[in-house]
């Protein structure tokens, strides 16, 4: 019996926390999680900035009468890109080109790149065009040839 009275008297002394201190808790909480929200968002923030400092557009493209065409690539971003000898596509397939030469373009600059064209079989052809970068940024183009 004297084990029940305690163990009554023992549930009538607990107390809940009190509302300031649960008030308090809360904001703590909430602090807590917005810093770790935004440490999140500003990491994410960095690594789109990166990336977007370089970007190549395709100015131009020209084909000559011996089975080349030329493309003229400007880096549109404010850092250098590095082309490689695996940068330039001709309807998916990767073309044979002199990107390798020179490799690197500074901001704001403009490359000749010229590379074999496949044999059109027609008078009036399509190429799609995609050229990218050893870090992969690229460029798309679609021309048609008269």
């Amino acid at each position: 019996m004297n084990f029940e009275r305690k163990a009554r008297n023992l549930r009538r002394d607990m107390r809940a926390i009190s509302p300031v201190i649960a008030t308090l808790l809360m904001i703590a909480i909430a602090v807590a999680a917005s810093l770790v929200t935004y440490a999140w968002v500003m990491g994410y923030m960095n690594f789109q900035t990166e990336k977007t400092g370089k970007a190549i557009q395709i100015q131009s493209v020209s084909s000559n009468t011996d089975g080349n065409i030329t493309l003229y690539v400007q880096n549109v971003g404010n850092s250098p890109v590095t082309f490689t000898a695996q940068s330039v596509f001709i309807n998916g397939t990767l073309a044979t080109s002199d990107a390798a030469t020179n490799p690197t373009l500074a901001a704001g600059s403009t490359k000749t790149i010229i590379a074999t064209l496949p044999p059109p079989g027609a008078v009036s052809f399509t190429v799609n065009l995609k050229v990218t970068t050893q870090d992969g940024t690229f460029s798309t183009m679609t021309k048609t040839f008269p």
